[in-house]
């Protein structure tokens, strides 16, 4: 049983998380299998780019600014170990693509 600090911890995350911005982010449906084949994601946002990656052309999917951090990060590392030159170019054009969001989110929040 949890105690009462419990649920209100509980509590206060879930308010948290309703109250976390999301940003509109344009994928193909390649990035997105892509993303799902180099990247460890969770959750909403792994169900939303299984479902993307089978449907062809551009797709917007909202995602908060520590989601768009982690996937920069991610393509960053895997284009480091790709092991083929095509591969390589293809994360890291999404890593640039994920910084340049998180740098215009940021700089418009005057984040420091």
């Amino acid at each position: 049983m949890l105690t009462v600090d419990q649920l209100n911890l509980c509590e206060e995350k879930i308010i948290m998380k309703k109250n976390i911005k999301k940003y509109p982010v344009e994928l193909e449906d390649y990035q997105c299998e892509l993303i799902l084949a180099n990247a460890i994601v969770f959750g909403r946002l792994k169900t939303t780019l299984k479902r993307l990656a089978k449907k062809e052309g551009m797709h917007t999917i909202n995602m908060d600014v520590n989601e768009i951090s982690d996937l920069a990060g991610w393509m960053a590392a895997e284009s480091n170990h790709a092991n083929s030159r095509r591969k390589a170019e293809e994360l890291g054009e999404l890593c640039d693509y994920f910084e340049g969001l998180e740098f215009q989110i940021k700089r418009s929040q005057n984040y420091r």
